[in-house]
C-alpha cells in the first residue's frame, strides 16, 4: 500500500509507503510545495513541475548501469521516489520530515541458531501457509500466476489447499520459443486440478506490445519481461480481479545463478588468478567467455554488489559508462552500495541476495509486476514477500537455500507435498523476451534511435562507441543486446519527452 492522511487535529500530512515498496508514491518538494502522486505522469501535469523537468543525469547513469531506476531517483532531478518502509510527515509551515520505519536488514539476528532440516521445513510451511491464506481474502474473483516454476507451483499449490473449488490458474508462452514452459504449467496445475488457462502468441505478437509497454511506464525502464507480465494479466483479468504472485522466492532463496559466481568472485585463490583470467577471456574467448571477462573485472568493494548483477544482466559497466559511453562525467559518481551492518552474518551471495531484494526486486520486479498487472486493472498479491516470511528466509542457515547444485532447497522440499520430482528438479529457463533477434528483425526500426542525427540531438553519448556496438552487434556480438536496448529506451525517452 501507498496511503496519504491528512489530520486536521495536528494540522500535518502522513504518508505511508509499504515495506518492500509494492506500490508506487512518487513527490515533489521545494519548501514551498509538496506535491504527490502515485504515477510521475501526474505529477508532471502540475504547473509548478511541468517547467522543471530538468534530467537527473545521475539516475541516467545508474539506469545504464542497471536497467532501472533505483529509489530514491527518478529520471527527473525535481521528483523522487518516496522510500519503501518509510513515513513522511508535511506540517503547516511546508516542512518535510522521512523517517524509515522498516529496513529487512534490521530482521537480521546477531546469530543463526542450529536446526534440523524438519524443523526449518515446518516452520517455513506454517509461515507460507499464513502468508497466503491472509492474501485468499478477497470479495471478487482470485487466481494464480503459474509459470511451472518453483515459486509459483508452490504458491498456487498452498493456495488450492484452501479455495473451494478449483483455483484458476494463469501462464503464456510465446509459439516459436525452443524454451517455452507452458507445457510444465499444464502438467503442474494437472497435478494441482486448477481451472487451468494458458494462452500461446507469436513472437510477432508480443513484439507489437512494446510501444505500450514503453510508453505505460514513467520513465526509462528496461525490463522487457513487462511484455508477457502484461499479457498474462490481460488473460487473467478475463476471469479473476486478484492474482497471486510467486515474486520475492529468487531474492530471499538464493535462486539466480549469479550468486555462483559471487561465491567465485569471493574465494581467493579464484581473486589471485580473476585479473589473468579477464585478460584472457577478452582476447581469445567467444562471445559467453566475453561475457565473462566483464564480469571479472575488479571493481571498488562498494560497486561490487551492482557490477556483479549488470555484468549478469548484459548491461554497461561503472567504467564503460564514465570513459566510453557518456560525453561528460565530470558529474557523475558511480552506483555505490555498502552491505548494511545488520548483513553481517549473511555469506557473500546472502549479501547480493540482499541487495537483489533491496534494489531489483523493489525498483524493477514489482514495478514491472504493479505496472503491467494495473494496466488491466489486476491486483497482484505475492505471499513470499509477507513480513513472516521475509524474517525466516533472512535467518535462516544458507544450506537450506542451496544444497549442493540445488537452488531453493527448502522450498523445492515443501513442493514434494504436492508433485513429483520431475516437476521439481528441473532446469529453469524462464520467460524471456528474444530481445537479440528482434532488433535485427521485428524491431530493427527501433535502431533509428542510435543513428547519428538522434544522438546528435540528444547530447548525451559518444557516437562513435555507440557506432562500434552496433557494427558489432551486427557482426554477431549478440550479448551487446541489452547495451543497445537501454541505449534505445533512454534515446527514446528523451526525444519523446523533451
Amino acid at each position: 500500500f501507498a496511503i496519504a492522511i491528512y489530520d486536521r487535529i495536528v494540522n500535518k500530512l502522513f504518508l505511508f509507503r509499504d515495506r518492500v515498496g509494492k506500490k508506487p508514491l512518487f513527490y515533489f518538494y521545494d519548501d514551498k510545495q509538496f506535491i504527490f502522486a502515485s504515477e510521475i505522469k501526474s505529477l508532471v501535469t502540475h504547473p509548478a513541475i511541468a517547467n522543471t523537468k530538468e534530467i537527473d543525469y545521475q539516475a541516467l547513469h545508474e539506469f545504464l548501469h542497471l536497467g532501472y531506476i533505483p529509489e530514491p531517483k527518478t529520471i527527473y532531478r525535481s521528483i523522487r521516489k518516496f522510500p519503501a518502509g518509510s513515513i513522511g510527515e508535511v506540517d503547516s509551515n511546508l516542512i518535510f520530515f522521512l523517517t524509515p520505519y522498516w529496513r529487512a536488514e534490521d530482521l537480521i539476528l546477531e546469530e543463526r541458531k542450529p536446526q534440523k532440516d524438519a524443523t526449518l521445513k515446518a516452520n517455513l510451511r506454517s509461515r507460507l501457509h499464513g502468508a497466503v491464506q491472509k492474501r485468499l481474502i478477497s470479495d471478487v474473483p482470485l487466481g494464480s500466476f503459474l509459470s511451472g516454476g518453483t515459486d509459483s507451483s508452490l504458491v498456487t499449490a498452498i493456495a488450492s489447499e484452501y479455495t473451494i473449488g478449483s483455483i484458476k490458474t494463469f501462464s503464456i508462452g510465446f509459439k516459436e520459443s525452443k524454451f517455452d514452459e507452458t507445457r510444465f504449467a499444464a502438467q503442474v496445475a494437472g497435478k494441482l486440478k486448477s481451472d487451468h488457462h494458458e494462452y500461446i502468441l507469436y513472437e510477432a505478437e508480443a513484439a507489437g506490445m512494446l510501444e505500450t509497454y514503453l510508453n505505460h511506464f514513467d520513465e526509462p525502464f528496461a525490463d522487457t519481461s513487462a511484455i508477457p507480465t502484461m499479457l498474462v494479466s490481460r488473460l487473467a483479468r478475463k476471469d479473476v480481479t486478484v492474482a497471486l504472485t510467486g515474486d520475492g522466492g529468487d531474492e530471499l532463496f538464493l535462486g539466480y545463478g549469479a550468486y555462483e559466481w559471487v561465491n567465485r568472485l569471493s574465494n581467493p585463490f579464484f581473486k589471485a588468478i580473476q585479473s589473468t583470467l579477464a585478460h584472457g577471456f577478452k582476447t581469445l574467448g567467444n562471445d559467453r567467455l566475453k561475457r565473462i571477462a566483464r564480469l571479472l573485472q575488479s571493481v571498488d568493494e562498494k560497486q561490487f554488489r551492482s557490477h556483479v548483477f549488470s555484468q549478469e544482466q548484459y548491461f554497461f559497466s561503472d567504467a564503460e559508462i564514465k570513459n566510453n559511453l557518456l560525453k561528460q562525467t565530470s558529474s557523475y559518481e558511480p552506483f555505490a552500495y555498502c552491505d548494511p551492518k545488520g548483513a553481517k552474518m549473511l555469506t557473500e551471495e546472502e549479501k547480493q541476495a540482499l541487495f537483489d531484494f533491496n534494489f531489483y526486486l523493489k525498483d524493477d520486479l514489482l514495478v514491472k509486476v504493479d505496472r503491467a498487472s494495473m494496466f488491466y486493472n489486476l491486483e497482484c498479491r505475492c505471499p513470499f514477500l509477507d513480513i513472516e516470511v521475509i524474517e525466516f528466509a533472512l535467518n535462516a542457515p544458507v544450506e537450506i537455500k542451496r544444497r549442493g547444485e540445488i537452488n531453493k532447497w527448502l522450498l523445492r522440499e515443501l513442493l514434494k507435498d504436492y508433485l513429483p520430482d520431475n516437476l521439481i528438479y528441473r532446469p529453469k529457463w524462464g520467460f524471456s523476451i528474444p530481445l537479440s533477434s528482434w532488433l535485427k528483425n521485428d524491431l530493427c526500426y527501433l535502431m533509428g534511435y542510435l543513428e547519428k542525427e538522434q544522438i546528435d540531438t540528444t547530447g548525451i553519448f559518444k557516437l562513435d562507441y555507440v557506432h562500434d556496438l552496433v557494427d558489432r552487434f551486427y557482426k554477431g556480438e549478440d550479448y551487446l543486446y541489452n547495451r543497445l536496448w537501454v541505449l534505445i529506451v533512454v534515446q527514446r525517452f528523451l526525444l519523446n519527452n523533451a
